[in-house]
């Protein structure tokens, strides 16, 4: 990981996350609940993500993503938005204003 936020790995918890990747054309993110540190020397993190979600084959073609923990305060809107259409039917990104980009894309 080159880009790490080491704060944000320290307290990385159970919760909600939004996960994201990218291939050329398009970006997709979805909801998951499982993500946490594994290793701080190298840092390293494990996820899980469904191998049916548009945002899984994403990531196995890049080779990259990235992890938003989503707060007590986020919306059941913003779940719906990324947790209950596919990215397969709808682009997610389309109309979403709130997304900004990272270093990796």
């Amino acid at each position: 990981m080159e880009n790490i936020e080491i704060n944000a790995i320290r307290n990385l918890s159970y919760g909600l996350f939004v996960l994201t990747s990218r291939n050329h054309q398009q970006d997709n993110g979805c909801i998951i609940n499982v993500a946490s540190q594994i290793t701080e020397s190298p840092y390293r993190i494990v996820i899980a993500v469904n191998k049916a979600n548009l945002t899984h084959d994403l990531i196995k073609e890049s080779g990259i993503f990235n992890l938003s923990l989503l707060t007590e305060e986020c919306t059941m809107e913003t779940i719906k938005h990324f947790g209950f259409q596919s990215g397969r039917n709808v682009n997610k990104f389309a109309n979403f204003s709130d997304a900004q980009r990272s270093g990796n894309g």
